[in-house]
């Protein structure tokens, strides 16, 4: 699979001919548009908060063709007739050649304290893991994870444990672009502690294989 990262926590993941696009936010559009992104099979959105799920964005994304829009409820609430299909945890589906199991996983804390809403991650293919905006789910080991490095609650600590309680040996670091965080830090910081995890440091716009 061929892994794209765009801004804050956008992820694009190519296959056989297939793509399909996570949590396109507020922060792509001023240097990535729509058209940019396109053609696109499916859009998948962890949770509601607009880093991860702008209508704008979403909206232009959809203009031209219409694919499957797919979240849990609580997104849905927000983003409207714009999602067509709610998952559950543990849910597994299909898109063409992707199999996508959702992993619900809470959302960290915000910056007063109070809980996150509703955040469903995806694992695409029994390889690759985009968490949204969590860092805490047990019952998982993939090879591969989109790892958030900042937030209004994520310490080095809470990166460190989440990585070795998912098993991943390929970290692509996302969520640094609002909250500010140095992945180059992180993968130095990290390796020098002996987690045996290659750290994949990837431009926005720029693609990796997995």
């Amino acid at each position: 699979m061929k892994i794209t990262k765009y801004p804050q926590s956008c992820i694009l993941i190519e296959d056989n001919g297939q793509r399909i696009l996570i949590d396109p936010g507020s922060l792509v559009s001023p240097d990535f548009s729509a058209e940019l992104l396109l053609p696109i099979d499916a859009i998948l959105i962890t949770h509601e908060h607009v880093d991860h799920a702008d209508p704008l964005l979403i909206q232009n994304l959809l203009k031209d063709k219409k694919v499957p829009v797919i979240s849990n409820d609580s997104a849905q609430v927000v983003l409207g007739d714009a999602v067509t299909r709610i998952v559950k945890d543990n849910e597994t589906f299909e898109i063409g050649s992707f199999k996508i199991i959702c992993r619900e996983l809470p959302h960290v804390d915000m910056i007063d304290g109070t809980k996150g809403p509703k955040n469903t991650g995806f694992i695409i293919n029994d390889v690759f893991f985009h968490p949204g905006d969590g860092i805490e789910i047990s019952n998982l080991h993939v090879d591969a994870a989109a790892v958030p490095i900042a937030g209004p609650d994520i310490s080095p600590k809470d990166i460190f444990s989440f990585i070795r309680q998912i098993g991943a040996k390929k970290v692509i670091p996302i969520h640094y672009d609002y909250f500010s965080g140095d992945p180059k830090f992180y993968a130095k910081l990290f390796n020098a502690q002996g987690l045996e995890a290659m750290f994949i440091i990837l431009n926005n716009g720029q693609s990796c294989d997995i």
